[in-house]
């Protein structure tokens, strides 16, 4: 008998023992993969008339998201009165952008990734996190010539300051003051995303092209050469459909 509660003793207490273990096992944290990259500081360089400009963000330069009306058309209520209109855009679809934008003493740059886009429900608002990490894959991007006008095209929008001038590479429309630039003047303009990547926060980009930019006042034209983009990015998107 006395074996017997000594065997009945040691199965009790490898079963505790092993019941701890099982415990011990189950309650380890599952750690998390963090991206090991560091969040990139905002920085930007291009050439016009040989003359070179420079910009760099000190921590988190200002971001905006936000949408407007995808394939606008311009409407007149009154045609003897130019200065009165409305942009009048698709119900079904919109114009999604992601703004950038990095300052220095001797120039301010505005950065516009944009893209068409079904819209959502109103409570759905942006689209989901895929569609929108669309616009920034690697490869090489049109500009969107008519942004802020007919917002028809995909692509790259900026603006960009060379002599204490503002010029855009892009057509938008200024009421009765408008130059009408012919459609196709960035045909030859290149904008690769060379390097995409997320990191501890948001995601870094890079990119190089060149570009024609205008006057929007007189519509004098210039080459932009030579231009470096970095940026890290932190995009807005529908947190209902990931």
């Amino acid at each position: 008998m006395k074996n017997l509660n000594l065997i009945c003793a040691v199965l009790l207490f490898a079963a505790i023992t092993s019941c701890k273990k099982r415990s011990n096992q189950d309650s380890v944290p599952i750690k998390l993969s963090i991206p090991a990259v560091a969040a990139v500081k905002d920085s930007i360089s291009y050439t016009i008339d040989g003359k070179t400009y420079t910009a760099s963000g000190i921590g988190h330069n200002p971001v905006h998201t936000g949408g407007e009306d995808a394939n606008r058309k311009l409407i007149y209520p009154d045609t003897n009165q130019k200065h009165v209109y409305s942009l009048i855009g698709s119900p079904d679809s919109i114009l999604h952008f992601q703004e950038s934008v990095i300052s220095s003493n001797n120039t301010t740059v505005t950065v516009f990734f944009v893209k068409k886009f079904i819209k959502q429900p109103i409570t759905n608002y942006w689209p989901p996190l895929n569609d929108v990490l669309t616009m920034f894959a690697v490869g090489k991007y049109t500009y969107a010539e008519d942004f802020e006008w007919q917002n028809s095209q995909n692509g790259i929008a900026f603006n960009v300051v060379a002599n204490n001038k503002l010029y855009s590479s892009y057509n938008s429309y200024n009421g009765i003051n408008t130059i009408a630039i012919p459609r196709g003047f960035q045909k030859n303009s290149p904008f690769e995303i060379t390097n995409f990547i997320q990191a501890k926060w948001g995601y870094n980009l890079e990119a190089r092209f060149n570009a024609v930019v205008i006057d929007p006042t007189t519509g004098q034209q210039k080459q932009l050469v030579n231009g470096y983009l970095r940026l890290n990015i932190a995009p807005e998107y529908s947190v209902n459909s990931l």
